[in-house]
Parts: C-alpha cells; sequence; structure tokens
C-alpha cells in the first residue's frame, strides 16, 4: 500500500484548458496512463480511460474541447465535467472517470495514490 504522495509537475506546468499532464500507471494490474489538468485554477487527475469502451481519453495531452470547458474523449467524442469527471455528453452517459487525489503545495502539483490505481 502507498502512502506517500508523487510528484507530478511543476504548478506552472498545468494552465486552465491546456495540454494534460501524463504519468505511467498501474490500474488492476494493467499498464495505462494518469493525467492531470488545471481547471478554474485548481488541479484535478483521472485515470486515462474513458468508461465508455476503455480507450485513452487524450489525443497527444489534448483533452479539453476547444471552448477549454469541458473534457472529450479523442475516440469517441464523449465529454466530461473537468471538476467532477461526470459524463455530460456522448456514449458514456450516465458514468463517470475515475477520478485521483491530487493536492497542490509548494509549487508543485501531487498525486495520492490510492485503491487499485498506482504508479508504473
Amino acid at each position: 500500500m502507498i502512502t506517500s504522495s508523487v510528484k507530478v509537475c511543476p504548478s506552472t506546468d498545468l494552465v486552465d484548458g491546456g495540454l494534460a499532464r501524463k504519468l505511467p500507471v498501474r490500474h488492476g494490474g494493467e499498464t495505462t496512463t494518469a493525467f492531470f489538468v488545471r481547471y478554474q485554477g485548481r488541479a484535478y487527475g483521472y485515470l486515462n480511460r474513458c468508461p465508455h469502451m476503455g480507450s485513452q481519453l487524450d489525443w497527444e495531452g489534448h483533452v479539453f474541447t476547444r471552448a477549454g470547458d469541458q473534457l472529450m474523449c479523442a475516440r469517441h467524442g464523449a465529454t466530461f465535467k473537468p471538476d467532477t469527471g461526470e459524463c455530460t455528453g456522448g456514449p458514456c452517459q450516465p458514468s463517470k472517470l475515475s477520478a485521483l487525489k491530487v493536492t497542490e503545495a509548494d509549487q508543485s502539483i501531487f498525486w495520492w495514490p490510492e485503491g487499485k490505481t498506482e504508479p508504473a
């Protein structure tokens, strides 16, 4: 069991509506990635897996819609609230993204692994 945090990146690497920062992770024994974004000034993290079919959400680090107000699956076009991961449109309704525990301190973003998701 992991009881310490993982430094994701400096706080300045996450810009509201900008590119996601990805990290390799293991989820339920499988290798995948997690992504971290900033939305309305706050950092969020999610397992990089669309609940519709399990494919990665991002396209080369892009997860936000052009308007920067929703996360969007690059494969299916499903949209999600950036602050809750709740599906707002597309084939994955009424599911949500798997959220990760994230904090911001000392000008850095930290992920606190728990549950089935752990550092790779």
